[in-house]
């Protein structure tokens, strides 16, 4: 062992060493789908979208990271680039009409109606309503299906 001029260790046997961070044999599994879907739908979030595409494998396992976040910066931080990489921008709707339905998204037997509330999208009513509820346009209704991940 050799300790250099700047005070650091140098040490020339690798198998000793383990760096911090994440490792490839250290593995996180998804959070279900309906699970995952459920606690994204749980935020209200700035702008108007409309859900594309369900989620992946991998962002299943960031909703799981941001379940666990200790911060709510944190937490939002990961759940709002999930949300932006399933969703694309919708039109904004007229001022003073309040809540306005923009799309139904069905996963299973629940359905979460994304409404335009103010400035925020969010889901009303909160959790969410059985999917034999659901009163709406065929075109509003976006069924969550495995092909679109």
């Amino acid at each position: 062992m050799r300790i250099a001029a700047d005070g650091f260790i140098d040490i020339r046997d690798g198998k000793r060493v383990r760096t911090p961070g994440l490792h490839k044999e250290v593995s996180l599994e998804p959070m279900p789908e309906a699970e995952a879907l459920a606690f994204l739908l749980s935020h209200s979030f700035r702008g108007h979208r409309r859900m594309v595409r369900s989620l992946s494998v991998a962002e299943r396992r960031r909703i799981r990271l941001a379940s666990w976040a200790d911060s709510v910066s944190e937490r939002m931080a990961l759940v709002d680039r999930v949300w932006r990489s399933v969703t694309e921008p919708a039109e904004s709707p007229d001022e003073g009409e309040g809540a306005t339905l923009l799309q139904v998204v069905q996963e299973g037997n629940w359905a979460y109606p994304l409404h335009a509330d103010g400035p925020v999208t969010r889901v009303l009513p909160a959790g969410g309503v059985p999917a034999s509820e659901v009163k709406g346009r065929k075109k509003d209704i976006f069924r969550l299906d495995r092909k679109t991940a």
